[in-house]
């Protein structure tokens, strides 16, 4: 009898830690011209610069600008689960971890924040060329602290 109890308990318990596991995230799919930043409040319109940020109850943001992602991880700190953003070239979605910035005055994305992500250091190497600015991993960026040029 004690191992039919102990069987039963483990057939019941196994679907519920599955389904407790971790859910695999994904970058959302972003409606243009109608869903709005989370910061700003502005309608996402330009793909080059979108971004999307998850918490890790799957809770999904939306972001105009990489540089709204940004602040509004400043303002808010729940437990951030994943961050995306858009490729400037390819504007595929690609983990903001992974990405490459430029960050430049004359990188113009919607908001100013002159931030340009980049899936490989080749591509941005050569928009930093053209462009000025500095370029920097993930972490380097976080670090950064935003700063909108003062003609946007």
């Amino acid at each position: 009898m004690r191992r039919r109890q102990l069987l039963l308990t483990f057939l019941v318990t196994l679907p519920l830690a599955a389904c407790q596991r971790k859910r695999e995230l994904s970058p959302p799919q972003i409606r243009y011209g109608r869903d709005t930043c989370a910061e700003c409040g502005m309608i996402l319109s330009d793909s080059r610069f979108a971004a999307a940020a998850a918490t890790a109850n799957g809770e999904t943001y939306l972001f105009d600008d990489i540089g709204c992602l940004l602040i509004y991880r400043q303002k808010h700190q729940p437990a951030w689960a994943a961050h995306w953003v858009h490729d400037l070239d390819t504007q595929s979605w690609l983990p903001a971890e992974s990405a490459w910035y430029l960050v430049s005055t004359n990188v113009r994305s919607p908001m100013g924040y002159g931030i340009a992500a980049f899936a490989n250091q080749n591509a941005a190497q050569q928009r930093q060329t053209e462009l000025g600015g500095d370029l920097l991993p993930w972490e380097q960026l976080l670090a950064r602290p935003p700063q909108r040029p003062r003609h946007h």
